[in-house]
């Protein structure tokens, strides 16, 4: 197992890890050569299939679950290797062609990204000082916070009339379709939608 570090800004790591292509290749043989005496296999007197056909027929899944396998261990082992501790699960992108690498024609590579864990001193909790910063609100700070408050809780009534006409401070439940060059675009459209004119919520123009 090849291991280089790509990256190294502030708390952020990028490792690299290869595996070699023969490595792989010598647990698959030894995989094989494990479970080929315990095979069944239709044509063949029991455990006397050929190491050869147990490939053909089942290498790919072999090789499969040992590169599962060393994924596991290799990237844990480069951690423990680099002294890194992880603020959280690394991010792994493989690298190599995988249909080359189950196939036993190619190195398995690939990186992992993460954040680690800062080194700090500890400190006796009972050794520091806090400072609870607080805030005055002015009667400006107030009176606007009032405002809002009495806004949200207006009440409306229907007006009625053929001559009624919206005015500012009304509110109205509209329809509307909104398209760009003739096509509706997502997110522009809407039913029973709320508005209340001088509020300005929607686009300049819009009211």
């Amino acid at each position: 197992m090849q291991v280089v570090e790509k990256s190294n800004e502030g708390l952020s790591r990028v490792i690299a890890v290869t595996i070699p292509v023969a490595e792989l290749n010598e647990k698959l043989e030894a995989r094989i050569k494990e479970v080929a005496p315990q095979m069944k296999l239709k044509g063949f007197r029991p455990g006397k299939v050929p190491a050869a056909h147990v490939k053909k027929t089942f290498g790919r899944d072999f090789m499969g679950e040992i590169i599962n396998a060393s994924l596991n261990e290799t990237s844990q082992k480069a951690l423990d290797e680099a002294k890194i501790r992880p603020a959280a699960p690394a991010e792994m992108k493989l690298i190599s062609d995988m249909d080359k690498v189950i196939a036993g024609q190619e190195d398995l590579a690939y990186e992992m990204s993460l954040e680690v864990m800062p080194d700090f001193t500890p400190v006796d909790p009972k050794t520091l000082k806090l400072e609870r910063p607080t805030y005055t609100a002015s009667d400006e700070d107030l009176d606007e916070a009032l405002k809002e408050l009495a806004s949200q809780a207006k009440t409306y009534e229907d007006k009625t009339g053929k001559s009624v006409k919206a005015a500012e401070g009304d509110q109205l439940t509209i329809d509307f379709v909104g398209k760009l060059d003739g096509e509706v675009f997502e997110g522009g459209s809407a039913e029973d939608a709320d508005l209340v004119i001088g509020s300005n919520r929607f686009i300049p123009g819009f009211e």
